[in-house]
This record gives structure tokens, sequence and C-alpha cells, in this order.
């Protein structure tokens, strides 16, 4: 239920031809400005225009990706509920809907031809990666994930398979190349909760909401300082959340003084975390790790 002035607010941003069209729009994805003048054959100008009016009223999020701005509908919060509640109201069938859907699947189109042709992207061999998300999808069990965030190299495959199981998605590499290869792979296949954003696990940007599953995948053990980037993450943690943690078992000892598994367990106990379990993953010929941590609060509750 909103508040009288912020139900005032959003329906006098979204009653506007143009603006409706745009949170339709928006709602499948993330879009930058010239995807979105493409789409509904306007100038940037009066696009732009819009686009702060839908923003300032908290019907809209952006976000910053190189030189290029991303908007997008929020996956979670009142504004991407109004707006939900506001586009179900609307025929599916309508004609300007259909043509504009239309458009932005032919954009959709060009982002994946775009990307083929430059080649083969950095997440590796795919089958190890289909491997790996019927190994994290079988942890997470079936129990439905409120917020799910993902760092590593394969956020394409692997939030294929595990988005359907998280209310919100946020995905997130530090090559702006892979990040596009994962949002064109995602939105494609109609799977528009999820958010892709180029961004270092050392310094995160800052999170709208909490979220209930971190998964960090063979990302951890090449960082500088990997206590600085686990609590960049814990950061990113609710209360009860937890934290998958893979991560390549020879890139471990290379870090490591000691025994490798003493220190991952080390790392997670400065930044307040607590292993649960670890268990060896073999992926043709790839010997990983997974540790599953909690915070001590969570972890004594449940003892």
């Amino acid at each position: 239920m909103s508040d009288f002035d912020t139900l005032l607010t959003g329906l006098r941003a979204a009653a506007e031809p143009t603006r409706l069209r745009l949170l339709a729009i928006l709602s499948r994805g993330e879009f930058a400005v010239t995807e979105l003048t493409e789409i509904l054959g306007q100038s940037q100008p009066r696009v732009s225009r819009h686009l702060k009016v839908l923003g300032e009223a908290g019907l809209l999020e952006k976000f910053r990706e190189q030189h290029w701005i991303y908007y997008r509908v929020p996956t979670d919060g009142a504004g991407a509920k109004f707006a939900r509640d506001l586009l179900s109201r609307i025929e599916p069938a309508d004609p300007t809907l259909l043509a504009d859907q239309t458009r932005l699947a032919a954009v959709l189109e060009q982002r994946r031809q775009a990307l083929a042709a430059g080649g083969p992207g950095e997440s590796g061999s795919a089958g190890n990666c289909d491997e790996l998300a019927s190994v994290l999808a079988a942890e997470l069990g079936d129990r439905g994930r409120g917020a799910l965030f993902y760092y590593g190299p394969s956020p394409a495959i692997l939030l294929g398979a595990l988005a359907p199981r998280a209310r919100r998605v946020v995905g997130m590499h530090a090559s702006r190349l892979e990040v596009q290869r994962a949002r064109a792979a995602l939105h494609s296949r109609g799977l528009s909760h999820c958010v892709l954003q180029q961004g270092e696990l050392q310094s995160l940007p800052q999170a709208s909401a909490e979220f209930d599953t971190a998964i960090v995948d063979r990302s951890l053990a090449s960082q500088p300082r990997p206590v600085d980037a686990l609590r960049e993450v814990t950061r990113l943690l609710g209360p009860s959340g937890e934290l998958l943690l893979v991560e390549d078992y020879e890139a471990l000892a290379r870090r490591a003084t000691d025994n490798p598994l003493n220190a991952l367990r080390d790392w997670l106990a400065e930044v307040g975390l607590v292993c649960r379990r670890l268990r060896p993953i073999d992926l043709d010929g790839q010997h990983l790790v997974l540790a599953v941590a909690q915070g001590q609060g969570t972890v004594s509750a449940a003892a």
C-alpha cells in the first residue's frame, strides 16, 4: 500500500504515453538511452527528459558502465511494485506495446550478434560452467531466494541456471564485455529480474537492498587483499545471509602459507563468517573447493 503523495507522484510521472511505454520496456531489463531511442523512434533529448521524470518519481534506477548509463525498472521496492501493478492493467495485446516489444527483441538480437562477432568470452569451458551450475543449484536446494548476488567469470551460464530460484538477481563481472554478454543472454531468455553490472570485487557498488545469498565464483584468491574483498561481499548480505564461495584449490595453495583450507576458513572468520562446510568439486581436471558460510549469530541460532 502506497501513501497518498507517493501514489500521486507515481501516477503523474507515468501518465504520459512515452513514459508508460518506457516503463513497459524497462521492466524487461536494462537499456541504454541509444537503445531506447531505437525502440521508441524518438530523439535522445526527448527520451532523456522522460527518463528523468520517471527516475525522480522513483520508478527507475540507473547505473553507469564506463561511458554508458543504463536504466531499468527496479526489481524490488515500492517503485517496482507500482510499475508492476500499473503494467498489469494494460492489455498485453495492445498494438503499441506489441510494436515496442518487436523492436526491443531486435535490439536484443543486435546485442547478441555484436557480441558473437567479438569472439568467445572469458568464461572458459561452458561444460564446466554447466556442471558447476548444477552443483550450486543442488546446494541452494528447493527453497526460493529473495535476492541473489553473483560475482564470477560466468554470469551468463551460472545465472541462467540459478536466476529462476530468486526474486531479484544481481550479476557482476570486472569486464564490461562479459557483462554485455550476460545481459544479452539473460534478457533474451526473459530473465528480466536479472541486473547485470560491471564492478570490482574489491570495491562493489553500494547495494540498494540486502541479499539472502551471495556467490563468489573463482575470484577471491586472485584479489590483492582477499579479506578486504570478502568484507565487501559480507556488506551485501542480510542478517541471515549465506555465502557460497567457489575457489580453485591450486590458486588458494599459491596464496596460503600453510594449509589452503585453513587459510580460507581464517579469511571467512576475519570478516565475521563461520564456515559451515567445505567440499571438493572436480570439474574436468579443475580442482575446486566450495565453502558455505554464514554469520556467527545465524550459525549459533541454528545450533
